[in-house]
């Protein structure tokens, strides 16, 4: 299948589609304007839908979710497929055949891994044992930044959401040719200079299962040595899987990093292809479990400044809603480079930066900072 760009607005026609506001300054390939986004839901449905139908159709992904009432239901998150025979999932990595349904995800996986040395370029190397030190002796091994010991990155090659602007968007490309990864691979790459095994991607949720036997395995044979498990996640997954993480990265010294990426749900919706009624329930779930350890902390927030969609008053309602929960919660505003179908849009200005920096503090916020610096404009 050939992989192909949906087409952006000629030259001349980039305005938006309700307002006829120019769409200066920002991607023109949504084709609403930020503000239509946030106050126009409904009117503007039709054209994201088109815009997400299209982005997904180049990769073989199905634009909507099966909804098979005969099918076998998908636990994993809350998009809540049911797969009829030979029907694909949201994700892309499983159908409705017995053996994919028994296997992908679970005991094999479409995943890729790397060694990459402490400290790194984490959403939360700044408040993590592997950055810091923090939690030494407990969950560091040294007082310091682990200088000399490595990150165990899994990178699993599949998503339940459809973010435009996804930073990772190649891994779809795989998902036309899936190669296969078994658990005893991944578990079997953990060395003595191994300090912290983080899941991300795509999304670990879609393959969920495959991660936790990775973790059983893994911490198995290595029960003296010091392996935090984390997470980064869009926080997609129904709430008993999310409970599992959240346990197992409080009790390793681990944390989740999770993506709140709108606070409107238009704009969540627009760019991500889902509203974030359930991140945020997610996120507050989690939240009241941070109780039992306050560092290294057990979650972290992260948001990319999309230029145009995601600003200070974007960012506002996030910070605000995170303070409510624990002011300590650490917060990265992450800068922006432009990706995948948004690809035509600047990138994170300094001066974007500061105002939502600014929006944070204001906020109530006590740990924020502006991560990839190196990207602002």
């Amino acid at each position: 299948m050939l992989v192909r760009r949906p087409p952006i607005p000629p030259a001349g026609k980039a305005d938006c589609q309700l307002c006829g506001k120019p769409l200066r300054g920002i991607a023109t390939s949504i084709g609403i304007c930020p503000e239509c986004v946030r106050t126009r839901p409904e009117e503007s449905s039709s054209r994201i839908e088109h815009v997400h139908a299209e982005s997904r159709e180049m990769f073989g992904l199905p634009a909507k979710p099966a909804r098979d009432p005969d099918g076998t239901a998908c636990n994993l998150c809350f998009i809540g497929c049911r797969l009829g025979e030979g029907q694909k999932g949201y994700c892309g990595l499983r159908n409705g055949g017995k053996t994919s349904l028994k296997n992908d995800g679970r005991s094999r996986a479409q995943v890729t891994f790397y060694h990459d040395p402490l400290p790194t370029n984490c959403v939360a190397d700044w408040v993590c044992p592997g950055g810091t030190g923090v939690g030494y002796p407990h969950y560091s091994n040294d007082s310091g930044p682990e200088v000399g010991y490595y990150n165990l990155a899994v990178f699993f090659e599949a998503c339940n959401f459809n973010c435009l602007y996804c930073q990772n968007w190649s891994f779809k490309k795989k998902q036309l040719s899936p190669r296969w990864s078994k658990v005893e691979t991944i578990e079997k790459a953990v060395r003595p200079d191994t300090s912290c095994i983080c899941f991300f991607g795509g999304d670990p949720g879609p393959q969920l299962p495959f991660a936790l036997r990775v973790v059983e395995s893994a911490r198995k044979k290595n029960p003296d040595k010091i392996l935090r498990i984390c997470w980064e996640t869009n926080g997609g997954v129904n709430q008993p899987w999310l409970d599992k993480m959240t346990r197992i990265s409080m009790e390793s010294g681990g944390c989740l990093k999770m993506d709140l990426k709108a606070w409107n749900p238009g704009t969540h919706r627009a760019l991500c292809g889902w509203d974030n009624k359930r991140v945020l329930k997610n996120f507050a779930r989690v939240a009241e479990m941070t109780n039992g350890r306050s560092d290294p902390p057990l979650l972290v927030a992260s948001t990319p400044l999309v230029p145009g969609y995601i600003d200070e008053k974007e960012v506002a309602g996030i910070a605000r809603f995170i303070a409510g929960l624990n002011p300590d919660i650490p917060y990265a505003l992450l800068a922006y480079a432009p990706q995948f179908i948004m690809d035509d849009s600047p990138t994170t200005s300094a001066a974007q930066a500061e105002a939502c920096l600014a929006a944070a503090t204001d906020a109530g916020l006590k740990r924020v900072r502006i991560g990839n610096q190196h990207l602002l404009s």
